[in-house]
């Protein structure tokens, strides 16, 4: 390896073709090699509008010795499959959020990768953009006081009828899909696990899978997370932090274009006034920056070690709260996360 990671498509997902392709290519530290799809004549089309080589299969890709590291952007019911094939030949993953659909499978994803000593990361982009940054600062700074309640909803009309997040056999549903974000954001917010969950999931009998749910996270010293998230509702795309001197609200939260110039919402009550003060926060494109520590982190071998073990931990933290979550939903109680093994 030289100082660019070579990266292989594993998939034509869309999020390939409308984000993660074109940011893989606009960074310094990597070089896009390749692309497969089960497709092979969709992936030598893929290939020739990003100027890519296109493998005959999946297998190929993997087994391309030209190709550091793979991106996965297939349906969260493959992941597990092709991460420990993956795993298998070395290859470093960077892995479309959720990394699998139940804590068992990922917990045997970051086994392997701890094994081989791979890079994993999970493509939760909201954890680099600069104005989640901008959030941490102010709650760091004691601009809210102590942070109390997040609050937070994710949510979009009903998709089309054949979309993979409503095909139960690849692991669809709105929870893996959707929540997770809310879920990753709340544990970023206040920097620790969540103590106990209650989760109910909107079940599409006809589908099979989970289109929308409501969900409570308790966290230690009174702080809670409340959440919704759905595919058969108006949009929504944001979150608040409500704290003991003030309320910071996000209304772009999760799905955020380069371009748009985030904006920081703090209101404040003064003389039985509400008061609120807008503060800006860099564009910026979040898929770049993701991709561009995960490469850092491939090709710095300086404490690697520690950091990778650090985004395992954290990897398992994310999907134990899931877990905790379907539980809750199946069995209709409070789970306390400590119950998943």
């Amino acid at each position: 390896m030289n100082n660019k990671v070579k990266i292989g498509i594993l998939g034509c997902a869309d999020i390939a073709k409308r984000y993660a392709i074109k940011a893989f290519q606009s960074i310094d530290n990597c070089e896009v090699v390749s692309i497969a799809s089960r497709n092979p004549v969709k992936a030598k089309e893929w290939a020739l509008d990003f100027n890519i080589q296109a493998e005959e299969s999946y297998d190929s890709l993997l087994n391309n010795k030209d190709i550091d590291a793979v991106y996965i952007p297939l349906p969260v019911g493959l992941h597990k499959e092709w991460a420990l094939k993956a795993v298998a030949v070395g290859k470093h993953i960077i892995c479309e959020k959720s990394l699998a659909e139940d804590f068992e499978s990922v917990k045997s994803i970051v086994s392997a990768c701890q094994s081989k000593g791979v890079v994993l990361y999970e493509n939760f982009m909201t954890d680099f953009h600069p104005q989640h940054q901008k959030v941490l600062s102010i709650i760091e700074n004691g601009d809210i006081g102590e942070p109390f309640i997040f609050r937070s909803f994710f949510g979009f009309p009903p998709l089309k009828k054949d979309n993979i997040r409503y095909d139960s056999k690849l692991g669809g549903g709105c929870l893996n899909d959707v929540g997770a974000h809310i879920v990753f954001m709340a544990r970023k917010i206040f920097k620790k696990e969540p103590v106990s969950v209650m989760c109910n999931l909107i079940n599409d009998k006809k589908l099979g899978v989970d289109t929308g749910g409501t969900a409570v996270l308790e966290f230690s010293d009174g702080q809670a997370a409340l959440m919704g998230f759905s595919f058969c509702s108006s949009y929504q795309n944001n979150y608040s932090v409500w704290g003991s001197k003030a309320v910071l609200n996000v209304k772009q939260a999760y799905s955020i274009r380069p371009d748009t110039k985030p904006i920081v919402e703090l209101t404040q009550i003064q003389n039985y006034q509400e008061v609120v003060t807008q503060i800006n926060a860099p564009s910026a494109n979040q898929f770049e920056i993701l991709f561009h520590d995960f490469c850092d982190t491939i090709l710095n071998q300086e404490n690697r070690a520690e950091k990778i073990n650090n985004i395992y931990l954290r990897l398992l933290a994310q999907a134990k709260v899931l877990e905790a979550m379907r539980l809750s939903a199946l069995e209709n109680r409070m789970v306390e996360v400590k119950e998943i093994k």
